[in-house]
């Protein structure tokens, strides 16, 4: 049974007429009511009850109507999604995000891209940028929002925004209650730090400007995840240099203070595998032409 066989055979039990729905469907009446009869030998069933003077549905041709509406619609669903995936306009993307990024302005871009393309669904994961590296190397990530640097050949990528660095440190600390805090200051400090393999060099330019100034803090906790790292730090186990934009949220227990100057700002970037053709995936990279900070 194919889809045009249905379709004829709608258009006659709609019209109870052959004359009727060959014209409406452009073909000759006769290639219209062969049609009809191969379909009612595939089935072993007649549909029509037909006479010279009219054209009526038997009980199988009735309960084979209920049947054809149900098939012909989920057919035109199947086909308004393919077309509406080609041009971007459907299917599910899965993004990896680092918590910084996860914020005020991701949720703009996500809001404006969803007001644009409804059809498309989002799968988003809460991964460092090593992790994410390695799910978009091994193709279960579409795109990611993370640190640079990135480390294979066949990741596209782009810059998206930037943030400067910040000292988070427990209410009640010293350098919390400290006007202006120098370099030299965190000697013997301890620290909270994220797995420094998870963090991807993050920390590389806060323990070199500290031992430039002869400070030498002390890791002393690590934590599996940033949001982790805030509430350690907010229980009073360390201290630690993290983005403004984790500033942002307010916590209880934790006071965020200026940095000494000599830190390049935080950059996040947009990366994608460069053999990924999806339309959608295109759409979303381009969404943040016009957001990056």
């Amino acid at each position: 049974m194919e889809l045009r066989h249905l379709r004829s055979f709608m258009a006659v039990a709609e019209g109870l007429s052959f004359r009727g729905a060959a014209e409406r469907l452009r073909v000759a009446q006769p290639s219209l009511s062969a049609q009809i009869k191969g379909l009612e030998a595939e089935l072993g069933v007649r549909l029509f009850d037909r006479s010279t003077r009219s054209v009526r549905l038997t009980p199988a041709g009735r309960l084979l109507v209920e049947a054809a509406k149900t098939v012909l619609a989920a057919s035109a669903r199947a086909e308004e999604r393919v077309r509406a995936a080609e041009h971007g306009l459907a299917g599910t993307l899965r993004v990896g995000v680092i918590a910084p990024a996860a914020n005020a302005w991701l949720a703009g871009i996500l809001r404006a891209y969803r007001q644009r393309f409804r059809g498309v669904q989002f799968s988003l994961f809460d991964l460092t940028s090593t992790e994410q590296l390695r799910r978009l190397h091994a193709g279960e990530l579409d795109a990611g929002l993370l640190r640079p640097p990135i480390l294979f050949p066949e990741l596209a990528y782009k810059f998206v925004a930037e943030s400067r660095q910040v000292l988070a440190v427990p209410a009640g600390h010293r350098l919390a209650r400290k006007r202006r805090v120098e370099w030299r200051d965190f000697d013997d400090e301890e620290l909270v730090l994220v797995d420094p393999n998870a963090q991807h060099g993050f920390y590389d330019a806060f323990l070199g400007e500290c031992a430039k100034a002869g400070a030498h803090p002390r890791p002393v906790q690590y934590a599996n995840d940033i949001q982790t790292k805030m509430w350690l730090i907010s229980a009073g186990f360390g201290i630690a240099p993290t983005t403004a934009t984790l500033g942002e949220v307010k916590r209880p227990g934790l006071v965020f203070r200026p940095l000494p100057p000599g830190l390049p700002p935080v950059q996040t970037i947009l990366a994608w595998r460069r053999d990924d053709a999806s339309p959608a995936l295109k759409q979303f990279c381009d969404s943040f032409q016009d957001y990056g900070r």
